[in-house]
């Protein structure tokens, strides 16, 4: 078994649909491999969501991570996350983490713990990302940085999912880039 693959396409499949929709059975027959082989694998369905995270957050999410310590200042990181969220063609079917995130009620407890960590993590950079801007003087908003942090991570996820639904980018840009204005207009 190539578990590269397995995760490739337990991967595609859990972001092209509600991963607690897309059964084990599924990816084995996807991936042309057996369940006593992917469980040997991975241990559990819950161990292979979570290796599917990991994976993701690997090659998708550490984008966002990349732009927000890349200290290019404040309107060009929000200019850099509204092109992610907007015009990134692997956002069109949405997001696999605040997929999983949204439905974590339904994901086993190690994928429910990653699932927390990656958004503790997404939430400290925002916050770090916006502290620099304050420290530096290109942010002078009064919001507190926590609540920064945290509006601008919904209003990402809530671009990126309204791709999802089949929204069209240049409104979600047109959108997201109104809603990051707070940041940007005193």
């Amino acid at each position: 078994m190539n578990a590269e693959k397995v995760l490739d396409v337990a991967m595609t499949a859990y972001w092209h649909s509600d991963p607690a929709d897309v059964s084990v059975n599924a990816i084995c027959h996807m991936a042309g491999i057996s369940k006593p082989s992917l469980y040997r694998e991975f241990g559990s369905e819950d161990g292979l969501s979570r290796a599917v995270l990991d994976r993701y957050a690997d090659q998708v999410l550490s984008e966002m991570f990349v732009i927000l310590h890349g200290g290019t200042g404040l309107r060009q990181t929000l200019d850099a996350l509204v092109d992610f969220a907007s015009d990134d063609p692997r956002m069109e079917t949405g997001c696999l983490f605040y997929k999983m995130r949204a439905g974590k009620h339904r994901l086993g407890p190690e994928t429910r713990a990653r699932v927390e960590e990656i958004d503790a993590a997404g939430q400290a950079a925002y916050a770090a990302f916006l502290q620099s801007a304050r420290d530096t003087g290109d942010w002078q908003g009064g919001l507190p940085v926590e609540a920064g942090a945290k509006y601008l991570g919904e209003q990402i996820a809530l671009a990126i999912t309204q791709r999802a639904s089949g929204e069209d980018k240049a409104r979600i840009r047109e959108m997201l880039t109104l809603a990051l204005s707070v940041f940007t207009h005193p």
